[in-house]
């Protein structure tokens, strides 16, 4: 599970102030970084719920998660977001095959 996402960098600090595109790809890039860690990339991702300051940037953030994720459900709310200077937030849950031989398959 991935929780609070946004553009920053190492430090913390915010990047891309006032920049909706620029700030989507900072947080995606981020989110990239972390599914790595987790030995996943963004083909599994399961669910996203993806929180908006502003209503107005919901065509663009829409089409940039459209053409980025074709088989994951994604939810776009408009709400206050973490920080004051971020524009957009993610969280997001990864999903990957794991068999566990003490369930029986259906």
């Amino acid at each position: 599970f991935i929780s609070g996402t946004a553009s920053i960098d190492n430090k913390g600090n915010i990047l891309y102030p006032e920049n909706i595109k620029r700030q989507t790809l900072r947080m995606l890039e981020n989110v990239g970084a972390l599914l790595k860690e987790a030995d996943m990339d963004f083909t599994n991702i399961g669910m996203m719920i993806v929180y908006l300051r502003d209503i107005a940037d919901y065509t663009t953030v829409k089409n940039m998660f459209d053409d980025k994720f074709k088989n994951s459900s994604c939810i776009i709310v408009n709400a206050s977001v973490c920080r004051p200077g971020w524009l957009i937030e993610m969280e997001c849950m990864g999903v990957r095959d794991i068999v566990n031989k003490q369930f029986k398959t259906f």
